[in-house]
């Protein structure tokens, strides 16, 4: 029996916890279901925990109750860490007191597994210096600045070091669920959760879901801020850096640093980037053919689009509408 615990931050949204704790307990009963033997045939025994052994609030309607406090906590195989609250300083204030436990459970030979922005806490934990990690896409360059010892790479939906996990953003608590089955239990049973679920266990990247442009424009640098708003409107247009120095008053030299500084991508790719998020926009809500896109965002070349286009979004602009697009009736408010 793997001895798992899923601890409770406080004042976070109660899908990250409640989820873990579920689908983990869904997944492993699913065998049995299948075999005839509901019920039956588990593997893990699932506790939740919170800091002082209290029930645990989630706003204002969702309390929840704990098996255990964390100092009850003893013996345990395996540690998950849910993710916390979206207005993340004051959500991981309220909660780093779970990070000297999970230091404390790590050194006693548990494996440690966070979904999101549990991240966060492992890493307070000092569990993920000199490693690579994954997290929530959108929380990647906070947890990259605030612990430059970690390797962040969010394109990555799961990275396992052995004794500690990290998963992606959001509903990827069902890919770690099924994940843990398989790595504690065997595909076979990983299998079987899948089916009884009904979860898609072949994502691999967050790519397809990643979208940075409102993100990557919350910086001081009002240069580099003007150089932005030129590139956005005009992303078809023949975008060079150094008619974007000129226009903001700096050489090419400074304005690449600068982009560096603030954005952590050099002009080029931030160009790029764009022209790719743009181009995902549209194939998710239009009909455009996909070489009209290309031309839209700037696209002379179509190889050199599409390879554009997989590196950021892990997807080709056909694969990726097929994925994503919306059938045109829904695009319109039209019946289909």
């Amino acid at each position: 029996m793997v001895r798992t615990v899923v601890i409770a931050p406080a004042e976070t949204s109660s899908i990250t916890m409640t989820g873990l704790f579920d689908v983990i307990g869904k997944a492993d009963r699913a065998y049995g279901a299948l075999r005839g033997r509901p019920g039956r045939d588990t593997t893990f025994d699932v506790r939740l925990a919170s800091l002082d052994g209290q029930p645990v609030r989630h706003g204002e309607r969702v309390t929840v109750n704990v098996d255990l406090a964390a100092d009850e906590v003893h013996d345990v195989d395996l540690v998950v860490v849910p993710g916390l609250d979206d207005d993340l300083e004051p959500s991981l204030a309220l909660n780093e007191g779970w990070a000297p436990w999970l230091a404390r459970w790590h050194r006693a030979g548990a494996v440690v597994a966070s979904s999101c922005s549990g991240a966060f806490l492992v890493a307070e934990a000092g569990l993920l210096d000199g490693r690579s990690a994954t997290t929530h896409w959108l929380y990647g360059e906070a947890l990259q600045r605030r612990h430059p010892a970690v390797r962040v790479t969010t394109e990555r939906l799961l990275i396992d070091h052995g004794d500690v996990i990290t998963s992606g953003g959001a509903t990827t608590f069902l890919d770690l669920a099924l994940y843990l089955v398989e790595r504690f239990a065997g595909r076979e049973r990983a299998n079987a959760a899948a089916r009884i679920l009904l979860i898609d266990g072949a994502r691999t990247s967050q790519l397809p879901y990643v979208s940075l442009g409102g993100v990557l424009h919350e910086h001081d640098d009002e240069a580099v801020r003007r150089a932005q708003h030129l590139i956005d409107r005009d992303l078809g247009g023949d975008l060079r850096v150094d008619a974007l120095a000129r226009a903001v008053g700096l050489s090419s030299r400074t304005l690449a640093r600068r982009f560096v500084d603030s954005v952590g991508q050099t002009p080029q790719a931030y160009i790029q980037a764009r022209r790719v998020d743009t181009a995902r926009r549209l194939l998710e809500t239009s009909d455009t053919p996909v070489d009209n896109i290309r031309r839209r965002v700037g696209y002379a070349d179509a190889t050199a689009f599409r390879r554009a286009f997989r590196h950021h979004a892990g997807l080709s602009p056909t694969d990726y509408r097929r994925r994503f697009g919306w059938p045109s009736g829904a695009v319109t408010g039209q019946n289909a």
